[in-house]
């Protein structure tokens, strides 16, 4: 497992159309949300900065809303993280 903190890596809250899985929705998540994120959505071990994408189920929403402030869930949606590099 690597500590490193990553350089140049965008990360998202993305929401996916429940019937044709197409991105609708991408919320931006800060470094220093990540970093609390994680301990709403555990990694893998092998991925302390959640750079592969996660579920967020809607058990978790209300810890979610509350480091990202994205509002409610959209019914219609299922949420994942993200992650890409930074242009």
């Amino acid at each position: 497992m690597t500590s490193v903190e990553p350089h140049d890596v965008v990360w998202s809250l993305d929401g996916f159309g429940k019937d044709d899985e197409l991105l609708r929705t991408q919320h931006p998540i800060s470094r220093d949300q990540i970093k609390r994120l994680r301990e709403v959505i555990t990694p893998d071990e092998d991925d302390p900065w959640m750079l592969y994408g996660y579920d967020v189920p809607l058990s978790v929403w209300p810890a979610v809303d509350e480091i990202l402030h994205c509002g409610p869930p959209d019914p219609a949606l299922d949420y994942q993280t993200g992650s890409y590099a930074a242009e």
